[in-house]
């Protein structure tokens, strides 16, 4: 059985603090957070391209604009 990932909130991505190396929080169905190490959050959506069958990522913006 698929593992649900619970999706993120306001209060938990305003707790994500920059750490030494960049790092990513899931909000489920390829949607990341991506938390640079400078302290800037960037939305990004994780696919496979049908085509292709290779891995890409597409960004949405900063948080919270987006």
């Amino acid at each position: 059985m698929a593992r649900k990932t619970k999706p993120l909130t306001d209060t938990e991505i305003k707790a994500a603090k920059p750490k030494d190396a960049d790092y990513q929080l899931y909000d489920g169905d390829g949607l990341t957070l991506l938390i640079k190490s400078s302290g800037s959050k960037l939305w990004q959506f994780r696919y496979y391209r049908p085509l292709t069958k290779q891995r890409t990522k597409q960004s949405f913006g900063a948080y919270p604009a987006v």
